[in-house]
């Protein structure tokens, strides 16, 4: 079961992974964590880099609420 726990950083999901009578034991690694993924993609555009991305040597992404402050 995953359950949210507040932590220093805040909220964090964990999936509970064995339940006693005074405590549990938890795990932090993302459920997908040691998976082989594949993915099958399609590259529908490409642009030339900003000269803000250039600076800081990594893309800002195209949504602007995911792009984080320097």
């Amino acid at each position: 079961m995953v359950v949210k726990v507040n932590t220093s950083d805040g909220l964090r999901d964990v999936i509970t992974v064995k339940v006693g009578k005074f405590n549990a034991d938890v795990g932090i690694n993302h459920p997908l964590a040691g998976i082989t993924l594949t993915f099958d993609v399609e590259i529908i555009d490409i642009r030339a880099a900003t000269d803000e991305e250039i600076s800081h040597r990594h893309s800002h992404g195209w949504v602007p609420s995911a792009c984080h402050q320097h």
